[in-house]
């Protein structure tokens, strides 16, 4: 299922993961984030989904780009089976293959610079890209073949390329059409902005002329999560990203946002499952 230990935890271990996942029956599904890339191929169902309080109706072959740290979760709208492909993609592997020509985390910032998450694809049977994909499912059934973590390699790269052309050429669109409370969109880039700064309830209120309480409440309804909660696990996502580039913890922490090293720490351990000095040393 979905809810593995790498979604629980928050690690990915290999470079990449593939599930082709189905679930029958109602299910609710809780809000949550990965510290790496995701990227989900929905197949089959009724399902709008969420990511930083934009909801998304989605339609076969649809592509969800959720980027790491990014809170997501599907909303099944009704019995039938939800069937979908899953990639968990590590951000190093994908930084290990940048070069001055080609970057394929492109797709995601693309994702971010257009506002849209999903990538509708009106050709997508019959496509390349599709029979890529299978490829590299059935390859994954055959593990004893010749070569087979090096050719699941190999059609992973492809796959990637194929996506950020997709997103580049036009043969996949951003899909626009998204649900969304601007208001709490706007407190949401504004905490991204500001994650490093004084983050207050009071001072965030007084910034979009809303009341404290409103504003809680709604942001509780578009995320899941509270202002608070939000906050702390941006902070804490974004010190691992630090410490992962040579960043000593303590540094971390502050730059971060965090005021103190022991809240730092506490919230660290109850987000991570585990010391910033041990996540220090894991890359």
């Amino acid at each position: 299922m979905e809810n593995s230990g790498y979604e629980k935890r928050g690690y990915l271990y290999d470079d990449f993961r593939m599930f082709h996942i189905t679930d029958t029956g109602a299910r609710e599904y809780p809000y949550h984030y990965h510290d790496f890339y995701k990227l989900l191929i929905f197949l089959k169902g009724s399902v709008a989904y969420s990511i930083e309080g934009k909801s998304y109706k989605l339609k076969a072959y649809d592509m969800v780009l959720v980027n790491k740290g990014a809170i997501h979760r599907p909303q099944v709208e009704s019995n039938e089976p939800y069937e979908r492909i899953v990639f968990y993609i590590s951000e190093a592997f994908l930084k290990s293959h940048r070069t001055a020509e080609y970057n394929l985390e492109r797709c995601f910032e693309m994702a971010g610079e257009e506002g849209a998450d999903v990538l509708r694809f009106p050709a997508m049977t019959n496509s390349r890209l599709l029979s890529v994909i299978e490829e590299i499912e059935r390859n994954g059934q055959e593990k004893e073949q010749y070569a087979a973590k090096l050719y699941a390699n190999v059609l992973f790269m492809e796959f990637m390329i194929l996506v950020n052309r997709s997103c580049m050429d036009g043969t996949g669109t951003f899909n626009r059409a998204v649900y969304f409370n601007q208001k709490m969109i706007d407190l949401i880039k504004y905490i991204g902005e500001h994650l490093t700064e004084e983050l207050s309830i009071e001072c965030l209120a007084a910034h979009f002329y809303i009341s404290r309480f409103h504003m809680m409440r709604q942001f509780k309804e578009e995320t899941g999560y509270t202002i608070h909660r939000y906050i702390t696990e941006k902070r804490v996502l974004l010190a691992k990203s630090l410490m992962a580039a040579g960043i000593a913890p303590t540094q971390a922490c502050y730059q971060s946002g965090f005021r103190d090293y022991s809240t730092f720490l506490r919230a660290y351990k109850r987000r991570l499952a585990q010391n910033p000095s041990e996540s220090n040393h894991e890359q």
